[in-house]
């Protein structure tokens, strides 16, 4: 008598679904990385806005991370987002969030909340 094999692999079926779930996995990575590589370039922005900020006003702080986030083309958050608050001594604070479509009425919704000490 011959034993029949089992069959080994992946279905056509099979395979369109996993093709599919890599689709919206992989398409869902486009709209979300985006937003972490420009907060990246905030949270940079603001380090080194804190380390040149010694004798500086709120006003001239804020300027100096307006020209920073302009040289990364970041545009999702604006100087009036950054706050200067006392605490233990002075620091640099902001909380934005982004809202990214993603299908239909499907939204990515990201808040940020980050704060630097001044120098």
């Amino acid at each position: 008598m011959k034993s029949l094999k089992k069959a080994q692999g992946i279905t056509l079926v099979g395979f369109i679904i996993m093709l599919a779930f890599l689709g919206v996995a992989a398409f869902a990575g486009m709209q979300i990385v985006p937003v972490y590589l420009d907060h990246h370039s905030v949270v940079k922005a603001m380090k080194t806005a804190a380390n040149e900020s010694a004798n500086q006003t709120p006003a001239e702080i804020k300027t100096r991370i307006d020209k920073l986030l302009y040289i990364s083309y970041v545009d999702v958050v604006k100087p009036s987002d950054f706050k200067v608050v006392r605490g233990n001594g002075r620091e640099l604070k902001v909380e934005y969030q982004v809202e990214k479509p993603f299908l239909g009425n499907l939204f990515f919704v990201m808040k940020f909340d980050e704060t630097v000490p001044l120098k």
